[in-house]
């Protein structure tokens, strides 16, 4: 009897063993996996960091002056199209992290900020029509900004 005791006892020990490590695994595994998929970074961190990026590698030194603009142009329209509703927040409210990153991306001066991003604002209502497609919304904001940075001039 004495033997039974200690076998179960023994099963008893490695069970609870492996459920917790079970548990622990499933409580980790959301985790895990977000991780993975976005190796550490948020969405919004990598729609900025990857727009800073690309603008920061394709300001070398000895570029043309036309594909410099066509480039910042592209990167200026992928970043719209990634953060469009976090555009359409800071629009709204005439200021946030995603309008400065346009305001930078489309050649807009620091001394000149406070300006478009009124500007943004005041647009707010013929950039956002409801009735707009979502992809003509992007290319308005593109247009407004653009105008006031790189082809301004």
């Amino acid at each position: 009897m004495r033997k039974c005791q200690l076998i179960f006892s023994a099963v008893l020990l490695s069970a609870s063993g492996c459920i917790t490590n079970a548990t622990t695994e499933l409580t980790e595994a959301p985790f895990v996996a977000t991780t993975d998929l976005t190796n550490g970074t948020t969405a919004a961190a990598a729609d900025i960091t990857g727009a800073v990026t690309d603008f920061t590698s394709s300001t070398t030194p000895g570029a043309t002056g036309t594909d410099k603009d066509t480039l910042a142009r592209k990167r200026l329209q992928r970043f719209t199209a990634a953060s469009y509703e976090n555009l359409r927040s800071d629009i709204s409210r005439g200021g946030g992290e995603y309008l400065v990153s346009l305001a930078t991306l489309a050649g807009v001066s620091s001394d000149r900020l406070t300006e478009f991003q009124f500007f943004m604002q005041d647009s707010y209502t013929t950039m956002f029509d409801e009735t707009v497609p979502v992809k003509a919304s992007a290319g308005r904001i593109v247009d407004a900004a653009w105008g006031k940075g790189y082809g301004r001039r």
